[in-house]
């Protein structure tokens, strides 16, 4: 309540006791008035019951029908009286007049002395026991032959059964709720017209007050305030006007005193002078500064990524070994905790070459919709592991052919991305490319980042875009990181002639964006028309609604008609329906979410789709772990979240198509572009050219030379070469390698460029001197250097490739191949999951049938479980030398030996549910006794039938499913 103003206090405290009050009289009046009906429906109850019972007693001892009759027909015209039953000391009924009791009488609890009342739903039950009086009974002793009595109660000669219906009470009760509920609004209404007017001339004055304050604040001193208010108000009335006056006293003093101040300066301009001749001096000493600035930290670029380089290389080779968890688990640590110090460096370096004016653009032809694939497929770990949506959503509008600089382009990208990551605890993070505006070949690209993180408040805005500073001086804490991702694509977003900026608000996320400048590159190859999926039909779910999105986009552009589901029911209707209309879906696409990985309902209808209904199935997931592959079995295909275009093209033509046609991308689109994924993303990999001693891949091992003074380095090159199967020497200084390279022939040198004694630079330098002509070995320079200059020294000085420390596996195989022909193979590869493929065939696109019915099975068995599981196994026992034998008779041509094999079959059949196998065998068996022309077609279908069968035993326990089914049914 202390950050309420005076209004909003008001207003509670005139509204909050008399809506209180209201709502508890409200309340006492309801209760009261639901009481009273309730008492009332009782109290007639009980007193028609006893009325009646006096009145019935003659009727009911003498067994009167017509008089017991016209007594319940004359109480069944009272008010709520619903049904009459009279029944005798036997409990027989005697009369009944009304519909048929709601409640139930029990024989056995009726009453001997006093009124049961049984009350239900909709009626109230009074029974009510016809006591025999004493007068009567001695009139009616003369009577022959003499009355039944009852012997057990001889006081007791019937009962008298009253349902009393709650039809008129229930409208009463509603009635009344209705009566309380609107004296409640209208007194919450009047009182709340007066506390609005009562709220209004107490604000009014202080507003008035407000105003006066303001208009001195903004200099207007001659402002006085008369509000006509209280008393209290009129004291603090006079307080402003007095400071008023003051202020404006003082402010002309102020005048005063400026003056003399200014003819003060003004003998000091001579002093400012002499200062300006300083501050240059200083100038100049700070570019000095500033140059010595780089120059150290190239040096400790190199003395950091040299031990980093060890580090890195020989952690990756023991996760490679047979370790424990624990283990595992520290290694991981170790290899992240580097990565952060590389990405630390890179950041300090870059922003380093910034400062000093010395970095430069690259403006060649590159693709963008790869480029931010690439990022996304790379983040998309780190942000699954956070339980994130990650979605690209690239306009197609976009072009994909720019020009521009791929690797500053990328490294902008990502780091606004792993920032959306980094502080956001839930949600999704979504990138947006857009075509903003073109004009020829002139085009503007916006890329947006939105997140649904902590967002940021007004102040952090404002100091975001500062080096070495970030949004909460506990984020470098809790998050890590330097304060220079922003500021440093804040600057190579200007080098590149576009804006960026951000929208947000605090605890709602963020939205950062930038354009680009750029041009359409007309030189670039086209990317290829992907038409071949045009007119296909797929059903889709998808349990991420922006990721739904995105896919369909990406079907749309392909020309694809999409249903989208939102439920594995509805997947599954949609896909029996296309069918039973013989135009099915030609494959289904299932998007889930970690969570759902071991979801047994979601396992189930992978199985329905694939082994029951024929349709082959796309699984999208998010980042699995190595433990996380048992759902992938049940599949034809499976992506990672997010989804890439043209991986998913290639996935859905080789689904549909099945394995006959094998996709080839033309274009930019390979394969082996999306290498490891744990690349850093700000480390300055040198394009490789093109193999100078093989066009193609060389068969023979080469011999390379490794040369370094550090050990460490020299021992992790000497590993990861001899994993991948090549012949290493090496090399600890200059003069080593020297020595060597004229004892033996090496194919390939990778060279450390800073060594005491004779250096990289020097040893490169003689072995070029002593080169024959067309005998030149390629020299790799491996050096913790990272500054553009540092490459173009190099090159100059006789090296073909240059590599920045840390050194990757990956990286290390790409220079072999392009430098020697030779295909590299890992010799001692990690486990990973990689399932032998199995065939895939087109999705049914009709079906009529069950494959498999385990109810039917039961039934054919004669309701035994045993005999059914046996006569199943027979079925599947014998469809392995089906199969062969029909596929064989029918590519010989021998009709009568395929007849008798399919009329076998389809004997066989009719003592198993497999429904479609049972009408395909009876349609081919009918085709092959007819000689009709469409032999061909129903061959076809009896063949997927059997492999349909054969498919669905393989990955369904059939055995327990036919136990389990009769044991519940027995049960049950």
């Amino acid at each position: 309540m202390r950050k309420w103003g005076v209004k909003t206090r008001v207003m509670v405290l005139a509204l909050f006791p008399a809506i209180t009050i209201a709502l508890i009289l409200g309340v006492v009046f309801t209760h009261t008035q639901i009481s009273s009906i309730q008492n009332l429906l009782h109290e007639r109850g009980l007193s028609l019951g006893r009325q009646l019972a006096t009145a019935s007693e003659y009727g009911v001892f003498t067994s009167n029908r017509p008089l017991l009759l016209s007594l319940t027909n004359a109480t069944l015209e009272e008010k709520d009286v619903r049904s009459i039953m009279i029944l005798d000391s036997f409990h027989r009924s005697l009369v009944h007049s009304g519909p048929k009791m709601l409640s139930v009488i029990n024989p056995v609890k009726l009453p001997t002395d006093r009124v049961v009342i049984d009350e239900t739903k909709d009626s109230t039950l009074f029974i009510t026991p016809i006591k025999l009086q004493t007068p009567v009974v001695d009139e009616l002793q003369e009577i022959d032959p003499p009355l039944h009595i009852n012997s057990e109660s001889k006081d007791i000669v019937g009962w008298v059964a009253l349902e009393l219906s709650h039809a008129n009470s229930t409208v009463a009760k509603y009635q009344t709720l209705m009566t309380s509920s609107l004296i409640i609004i209208v007194g919450i209404l009047i009182n709340w017209l007066i506390a609005i007017r009562m709220t209004r001339g107490v604000i009014r004055p202080i507003q008035e007050v407000t105003r006066a304050v303001t208009e001195i604040k903004e200099g207007k001193l001659d402002t006085r305030v008369y509000s006509g208010g209280g008393e209290e108000l009129q004291l603090l009335e006079a307080g402003i006007n007095s400071m008023a006056e003051t202020l404006s006293k003082a402010h002309n003093e102020m005048q005063h005193n400026i003056d003399q101040a200014t003819e003060d300066l003004r003998e000091t301009l001579e002093t400012i002078e002499i200062q300006n001749i300083e501050l240059d001096i200083a100038r100049k000493e700070a570019l000095e500064a500033s140059r010595i600035k780089s120059e150290f930290l190239a040096n400790m670029s190199h003395e950091i990524r040299t031990p980093l380089n060890g580090i890195l290389g020989f952690t990756n080779l023991l996760m490679k070994g047979h370790l424990s968890q624990h283990q595992k688990d520290h290694l991981t640590t170790i290899k992240k905790s580097s990565e952060i110090l590389l990405t630390i460096i890179n950041d300090i370096l870059d922003f380093s070459k910034i400062e000093a004016g010395k970095l430069i653009l690259d403006r060649t032809p590159l693709k963008l919709r790869e480029i931010i694939e690439d990022v996304m497929t790379m983040l998309a770990p780190t942000a699954h592991s956070k339980g994130l949506d990650l979605v690209p959503l690239i306009y197609s509008d976009v072009p994909n052919n720019i020009l521009g600089d791929p690797l500053r382009i990328k490294q902008i990208i990502t780091n606004l991305v792993n920032n959306a990551i980094k502080f956001t605890q839930s949600g999704e993070v979504v990138l947006r490319a857009m075509l903003e505006a073109q004009k020829d070949n002139s085009i503007t690209v916006k890329i947006s980042v939105s997140d649904t993180g902590v967002g940021l408040s007004r102040v952090q805005q404002q100091s975001l875009f500062n080096a070495f500073a970030q949004a909460d001086a506990s984020t470098a804490r809790q998050y890590g990181g330097t304060g220079l991702g922003l500021v440093i694509s804040k600057r190579l977003i200007e080098e590149m002639g576009g804006e960026i900026g951000l929208e947000s608000e605090l605890g709602k996320g963020s939205i950062f964006w930038f354009t680009l400048a750029t041009e359409i590159a007309s030189n670039a190859s086209p990317d290829p028309k992907l038409e071949a999926l045009s007119g296909e039909r797929i059903i889709y779910m998808e349990n991420q609604a922006t990721t739904g999105l995105a896919v369909q986009h990406m079907l749309s552009n392909l020309g694809v008609h999409v249903k989208q589901v939102d439920s594995p029911v509805a997947l599954i209707k949609g896909v029996i329906a296309a069918q039973e209309q013989r135009k099915g879906y030609a494959a289904a696409i299932v998007g889930i979410n970690r969570h759902l990985m071991a979801s047994n309902q979601y396992k189930q209808l992978l199985s329905e789709l694939e082994y029951n209904r024929g349709c082959r199935t796309l699984l999208l997931t998010p980042t699995l772990d190595h433990h996380q592959h048992s759902i992938l079995d049940m599949v034809s295909a499976h992506l990672t979240k997010p989804v890439i275009y043209h991986r998913l093209y290639s996935t859905l033509l080789k689904l549909i198509n099945g394995d006959v046609v094998e996709p080839k991308l033309s274009g930019p689109y390979t394969e082996d572009q999306f290498t490891d994924p744990t690349t850093l993303p700000l480390q300055e990999i040198p394009a490789l050219s093109a193999p100078d001693h093989a066009s193609s891949e060389s068969t023979s091992v080469p011999t390379i030379l490794a040369v370094d003074d550090n050990d460490a380095n020299l021992k992790l090159v000497e590993v990861l070469i001899k994993e991948l199967g090549i012949n290493v020497v090496t090399a600890a200084s200059g003069f080593e390698a020297l020595t060597k390279w004229k004892l033996q022939k090496f194919d390939l040198i990778f060279m450390d460029v800073q060594m005491p004694g004779m250096d990289g630079i020097e040893t490169t330098e003689k072995i070029r001197g002593h080169e024959k002509n067309g005998q030149r070995i390629p020299i790799v320079a491996l050096t913790a250097h990272a500054l553009a200059e540092e490459k173009k020294t190099l090159l100059n000085k006789g090296f073909d490739d240059y590599l920045t420390k840390p050194i990757s596996e990956q990286q290390l195989q790409d220079v072999i191949f392009h430098r020697t022909g030779y295909q590299c193979t890992n010799q001692n590869q990690t486990d990973t999951y990689d399932p032998t493929p199995q065939p895939i065939k087109p999705s049914t696109r009709a079906r009529k049938a069950t494959c498999v019915d385990i109810a039917l099975c039961i039934k054919l068995a004669a309701g035994k479980n045993d005999l059914a599981e046996e006569l199943f196994s027979m079925l599947l026992e014998h469809l392995v030398s089906d199969i062969e034998a029909i596929q064989t008779f029918y590519e010989d041509g021998d009709h009568e030996a395929l007849l008798e094999r399919v009329h076998k079959l389809h004997g066989a059949t009719r003592y198993c549910g497999v429904p479609e196998l049972q009408e395909t065998a009876e349609r081919m068996e009918t085709s092959l006794k007819r000689k009709t022309n469409d032999l061909e077609e129903h061959y076809q279908d009896l063949i997927e039938a059997i492999e349909q069968v054969q498919r669905w035993a393989d990955y369904n326990n059939w055995q327990n499913a036919l136990r389990e089914f009769n044991t519940h049914k027995t049960t049950h």
